[in-house]
């Protein structure tokens, strides 16, 4: 494949922007279907007339349906652009870059998607497809999956099939107290019915007094959700930028300044990372511990944009993490900090 993207490079550049746009296109309409062409061109930042002439060309090639209530994919459309996923990361350079990533930050499997979520939103919705591919393939009868909340790793159940896997789902931690559709219970549920699994729940916020977090302990709910967490056998977790994550769990604004001080950039599962890897702050929290992961046989961390650059790198220096989803513009970013 590489040889021959390499001679329609040399010999026919401009077919390369044009399969490029079309499969920008074909993803925008998957991720908003049904939309008007209206805001479809504004969406991706396209002059209606042009937008005009690629959408009829894509509906004459079967790959679209339009009508009133707007475009959506056939089920053609659907297939040309999971076959295309491949192809066009190739195009893009990708698959080099994750070659690369994986041994400067020693990481035993990245996949990139290609785009930007920090410039565009549903970039989210790719990792989320990227992370079914990867748990279809990775989930077996007898796993516990322990995964936290937010909002990319909240796209996940819905590229998932329906499966009938003898598994059970549980949240890393308690919530946010923020959208309860980014909450990890929601997620849990929702990745369970998915896998045709079962679920536990955690009914605990974050940053949780000492003295009352001991007390939920000795809840039986807590103690039996808590006993299946430290038995997972894989770990799903999201990467956060430091400063907005402390803001997000409600710190005090004396904790807030310890971050700044002491140059935190990342946080995951509660924990705070400057740029090194070093851990300068945990918040009190009921769930997976930082002792826990090496027991952990898989740990799957999800994450883009070019502005997490720095959290994912952080966190990667960190501890081991065996897969990494992550967009373009956050790999790009990667490789200069590497």
């Amino acid at each position: 494949m590489k040889d021959i993207i390499a001679i329609q490079k040399k010999i026919a550049p401009e077919t390369i922007e044009i399969i490029k746009k079309r499969h920008n296109i074909l993803r925008s309409i998957g991720h908003l279907e049904p939309i008007g062409r209206r805001g479809l061109a504004v969406q991706l930042g396209l002059g209606e007339r042009i937008l005009r002439s690629e959408v009829d060309f894509l509906k004459d090639q079967g790959l679209i349906d339009v009508n009133a209530t707007g475009m959506s994919l056939t089920q053609s459309g659907w297939s040309l652009l999971a076959s295309m996923s491949e192809y066009v990361k190739e195009l893009l350079g990708l698959k080099h870059i994750e070659e690369q990533l994986e041994l400067k930050l020693g990481i035993g499997q990245v996949t990139i998607v290609p785009g930007d979520s920090s410039k565009d939103p549903l970039i989210k919705g790719e990792l989320g497809r990227a992370a079914a591919k990867v748990l279809q393939r990775m989930v077996n009868n007898g796993d516990i999956l322990a995964i936290t909340g937010g909002s990319t790793i909240a796209t996940i159940p819905k590229h998932l099939p329906k499966l009938n896997k003898n598994v059970m789902v549980v949240p890393g931690r308690g919530a946010l107290g923020e959208e309860v559709e980014i909450q990890a219970n929601t997620i849990v549920a929702a990745l369970a019915s998915q896998l045709g699994g079962s679920y536990k729940m955690l009914h605990v916020p974050d940053n949780l007094e000492l003295e009352t977090m001991e007390k939920l302990y000795e809840d039986p709910k807590i103690k039996d959700a808590i006993a299946a967490i430290k038995k997972a056998n894989i770990l799903i977790h999201g990467v956060g930028d430091a400063i907005q994550m402390a803001k997000r769990r409600g710190c005090e604004p004396e904790s807030i300044q310890h971050l700044l001080d002491n140059g935190a950039v990342a946080e995951a599962f509660g924990y705070y990372f400057e740029k090194e890897g070093k851990i300068v702050y945990h918040a009190n929290s009921v769930g997976i511990r930082f002792s826990d992961l090496q027991k952990i046989p898989v740990i799957l961390a999800i994450a883009g944009g070019s502005n997490k650059a720095r959290a994912i790198k952080a966190v990667a220096l960190n501890h081991r993490q065996h897969v990494l989803i992550t967009d373009e513009g956050a790999a790009l970013e990667l490789l200069k900090l590497c």
